[in-house]
């Protein structure tokens, strides 16, 4: 399966995207793909700001907010079972105008 995260969710999971077996997890659901990748998410290592170091967000936190796409449709039952050849999009709130 394929994952893409998006903004803040790519800045927390350190990558733009990544492929996870789901012949790994038998019975997949959209909940317990997301408990997989919130508990196997290396933490994020702090971002220069200023003469400072920012700590990021967890991924964990992030996916809490998050919007997903299941195959391109707005997907919200948690219960949902996902495939080997689906394709999941994290998208954090967005902000602006």
């Amino acid at each position: 399966m394929r994952i893409r995260y998006f903004a803040a969710a790519a800045q927390a999971a350190g990558t733009t995207e990544e492929r996870i077996d789901l012949l790994q997890l038998p019975g997949a659901t959209l909940g317990t793909v997301l408990e997989h990748l919130a508990t196997n998410a290396p933490a994020a290592a702090p971002v220069p700001d200023g003469p400072l170091l920012r700590r990021t967000t967890s991924l964990a936190t992030v996916l809490g907010r998050c919007s997903f796409l299941v195959n391109g449709v707005s997907e919200q039952d948690k219960d949902r079972v996902l495939r080997p050849g689906d394709e999941l999009d994290v998208l954090p709130p967005f902000a602006g105008g």
